[in-house]
């Protein structure tokens, strides 16, 4: 629902559409030709619930993990030899740093991974089979009229094809 329009405000459908950028382009047409933008709505019709599994691979993550870890064990050894007096010399600290980052983001990652990758772990969206366009009941006749007269004008424009395409509920109780 657009802001400024309560729940009460009529509308009706004025085309039904596959997909959202048919509707928008729809929208587009009718704002083209001096339709409030306001009164114009999109709405999703025919919803359905998908359900997916989400995969991430473990090697793949537990891999960058360990390049992370790397990179931020490297960082580290390098702060602590310049600013920490150590008994050992500047290298051997950067690479025992190197290798507990390695060890620590590998260790992280394998984590993540599993964590990521469990049974249970699904993703639930709620997804628009079509999109209807919708004005107020007011501006129907001049919607009707804008979108017939897009199927009367051919000078190649898609956008007109796909308009004058869209099945209009009031074509098809007729």
């Amino acid at each position: 629902m657009r802001t400024g329009q309560g729940p009460g405000v009529p509308s009706s459908v004025i085309a039904a559409v596959s997909t959202y950028e048919d509707a928008q382009r729809t929208v587009d047409y009718l704002r083209s030709y001096g339709m409030d933008a306001a009164g114009l709505e999109v709405v999703g019709a025919g919803l359905r619930q998908a359900t997916r599994r989400r995969t991430v691979g473990v090697a793949r993550l537990t891999g960058v993990s360990a390049l992370q870890g790397a990179a931020l064990g490297v960082l580290a050894a390098v702060f602590v030899t310049l600013v920490a007096e150590t008994t050992l010399n500047g290298l051997a600290v950067v690479v025992s740093g190197f290798v507990y980052g390695v060890i620590v983001g590998t260790l992280w990652g394998l984590f993540r991974g599993l964590v990521r990758n469990r049974p249970d772990a699904v993703t639930t969206q709620v997804l628009a089979t079509t999109y209807e366009v919708r004005c107020p009941t007011d501006e129907l006749s001049v919607a009707q009229t804008l979108l017939a007269d897009a199927a009367d004008v051919d000078d190649g424009r898609v956008e007109r094809e796909v308009i004058a395409g869209a099945p209009h509920p009031q074509q098809d109780a007729a």
